[in-house]
């Protein structure tokens, strides 16, 4: 029996970890991959716009070689915190069920050689993120192998037709990377211009090759279905179709609320925002906590920087009321 069972391994499942560990408090992280999964999947020679110092946890200093860390920098930072701070985590082990008694909850995960193993705990901390839940277009075709969902790198794209959705970071950052790995690359969003709202960093360089035509853009514009060679997009000039030989939906995420709902937790229809007490972050039910981007539901207003303080208040509340009890 542990005191509280952490469901996911992110940064701010980690961070509430540490807030747990320093107040003496017993735990478990169970998490259905790696440590920080999240950024694992992100591009290989991807730069955080966030500067270090934002994504510490646990008041432990994070040294980058420039302010804004690479992915590499970042993932070694939370394997040394993991390692030498002795976080109690258990990776791949993929939690499918949570029964709920009157004063515990069993946590059940399953493990890579399909061993059940269950958690006992008489709290339990949701942190899961929100970025294994890609949102989808809604084509026909958009289950084809070629279509994909992350980014890591451009090298294997080389002379291919690529068609990447979105208008966010992640977008521009793939449609650039794929452009100077030598892919022809079409860049389709549904509003007028992508030009704002994404990092600086990205914008001279996304003007430029739209400008010069090198990056051939479809603004106000949606996939309308996916094939084999071809793309067919609704365009203002009406239906155009692109040859293609893949895709990358990179439209954004959004958390799995099957897990949260299992076992009552109220969710908003509209955003995926799921109820909570602000001040302990303390769902509808009691003793079930939520820590992280979960918080935000679909809105994308809670990130790693907010997320990793969460911890400390759930740790707090779960203290006062273990001494209570």
């Amino acid at each position: 029996m542990y005191d509280v069972v952490i469901i996911g391994g992110g940064p701010c499942g980690l961070a509430t970890s540490l807030a747990l560990q320093e107040k003496g408090i017993s735990y478990v992280i169970v998490e259905k991959e790696a440590i920080v999964n999240s950024i694992v999947n992100c591009p290989l020679d991807m730069r955080f716009y966030s500067t270090s110092d934002r994504l510490e946890i646990g008041n432990i200093p994070f040294l980058s070689q420039e302010a804004r860390p690479t992915r590499t920098e970042l993932l070694k930072y939370y394997r040394l915190v993991t390692e030498r701070q002795a976080i109690h985590i258990k990776c791949f082990q993929k939690v499918n069920h949570i029964s709920k008694d009157t004063d515990s909850f069993t946590v059940y995960a399953v493990d890579r050689i399909g061993t059940t193993i269950p958690y006992q705990a008489r709290m339990i901390v949701i942190a899961t993120g929100i970025f294994d839940h890609p949102k989808r277009i809604g084509v026909e075709g958009e289950n084809m192998s070629k279509v994909m969902h992350y980014y890591k790198e451009g090298h294997f794209f080389h002379g291919q037709e690529v068609t990447v959705v979105g208008g966010k970071n992640s977008a521009i950052e793939a449609a650039i990377d794929l452009y100077r790995n030598g892919a022809r690359v079409s860049l389709v969003h549904r509003g007028d211009t992508v030009y704002k709202g994404i990092k600086p960093s990205l914008l001279l360089d996304i003007r430029n090759f739209i400008e010069k035509e090198k990056i051939k853009f479809y603004p106000n514009s949606s996939v309308e279905e996916i094939n084999d060679t071809t793309v067919c997009l609704d365009t203002p000039e009406g239906l155009v179709t692109i040859p293609n030989d893949f895709v990358f939906s990179l439209i954004g995420y959004q958390p799995d609320t099957t897990m949260l709902q299992s076992i009552g937790i109220e969710i908003d229809s509209s955003t995926l925002v799921p109820t909570f007490n602000p001040e302990t972050y303390e769902t509808n039910v009691d003793n079930a906590f939520l820590a992280g981007v979960v918080t935000g539901g679909t809105t994308n207003r809670v990130y790693i920087e907010d997320g990793r303080f969460h911890g400390l208040k759930i740790a707090e509340e779960i203290e006062r009321r273990l001494n209570y009890t």
